[in-house]
């Protein structure tokens, strides 16, 4: 049923999912008629809080195998493992004789982030209660806003956060590590991103690149300008056609898998109907951050970040008592973003066991 054909390009699907950072966390390895689904440990982002932004990845990468299995006649049945040891499946996905294809299949390669600005344009309520009714499938839910006053206040919110990436030392070695400078860089990993991929401007990229070394980042830090920088990026959050919250019932490895397959069902179906999306992660991860790992931040960092809990529940109230997976900006563009060709080959995600671990 599943033969090395189907196999390899089943996962060429999965590894078009999106993931944080594009650090693509993800392994595989076939089993007789079942693909399991690792966590590649390497890949894993310092200070991913609980693993959060792994899992939601891997979900995405699961939700495109279950997609494109329809295509080759199968129906897959996704089973998750009690325990997230390294040397262990998270997931196995099992698969039975299908009846009917998915139509969503065709735009998992079409499927891309969109950082160009939107239009004003709202989303038709018809296509929102759509999007709504793919997450019951899921053991996740979501939670829209189309107010042009929630998406001010949004962006507000994210552009006094994202700015702490740059300013937190942990945060800035992380994302230092995972941009790639040179062609050298992405031949050498394949994941993790470039200036390009970011849409920083081309004569802004030297200068970005020098915010590497500490000495000159507290510089630029202490001049304001990384919170500049912050708004520029975050003032786009005020044109869409609808911001969405995607949350988990849960802090474990499940919630966040099952949170990040709803995430990538709606972003296959946005896509199918001319939507453009944008994922932020800033919010989420920080605000599980201060809760979960507060230590982990200065005090002047926390405070910052705690006056954002309130107005971010007063959009989102629905929300409160869930957990937050991932915020979309969904909406119109005139424009698309180029999309990222730095991808892990087949070969690099296909687990690979010794003698000693059959």
């Amino acid at each position: 049923m599943l033969n090395d054909t189907i196999f390899n390009e089943l996962i060429r699907k999965a590894a078009l999912a999106p993931s944080a950072d594009n650090m693509q966390p993800w392994e595989f390895r076939k089993r007789n008629d079942t693909i399991e689904v690792y966590h590649a440990v390497s890949r894993t982002l310092p200070n991913d809080v609980m693993n959060m932004f792994t899992w939601i990845s891997i979900g995405a990468a699961i939700q495109n195998i279950v997609i494109a299995a329809s295509e080759y006649d199968l129906d897959a049945c996704v089973n998750y493992a009690s325990s997230n040891e390294k040397l262990n499946p998270i997931a196995i996905i099992s698969f039975n004789k299908g009846k009917e294809k998915l139509s969503l299949a065709e735009y998992i390669n079409l499927r891309s982030t969109n950082r160009k600005p939107f239009t004003n344009a709202q989303i038709a309520a018809d296509v929102i209660e759509t999007l709504n009714q793919l997450v019951q499938s899921f053991n996740a839910n979501i939670h829209w806003t189309t107010s042009a006053t929630d998406f001010g206040r949004l962006a507000y919110m994210d552009a006094h956060s994202s700015y702490i990436r740059l300013e937190h030392k942990p945060l800035h070695d992380e994302l230092f590590s995972i941009l790639r400078f040179t062609s050298k860089d992405i031949e050498k990993t394949c994941f993790g991103l470039t200036f390009e991929s970011l849409g920083v401007p081309k004569y802004a990229v030297l200068f970005a690149k020098l915010l590497k070394y500490w000495s000159v980042n507290q510089i630029v830090s202490n001049m304001g300008i990384g919170r500049l920088v912050a708004k520029q990026l975050s003032d786009k959050l005020k044109a869409t056609g609808g911001i969405c919250l995607i949350t988990a019932t849960g802090q474990n490895n499940v919630s966040y898998m099952e949170a990040g397959r709803a995430m990538e069902q709606i972003w296959l179906t946005a896509t199918a109907v001319g939507l453009s999306v944008q994922p932020y992660g800033v919010l989420p991860q920080y605000l599980t951050k201060i809760k979960v790992e507060p230590e982990t931040f200065l005090p002047k960092y926390i405070t910052a970040l705690e006056k954002h809990i309130k107005p971010f529940y007063e959009i989102f109230p629905q929300a409160a008592s869930e957990f937050p997976a991932i915020v979309l900006r969904v909406g119109y563009a005139d424009k698309q973003s180029a999309r990222s060709d730095i991808r892990l080959g087949i070969n690099q995600i296909i687990k690979i066991f010794d003698s000693n671990n059959k």
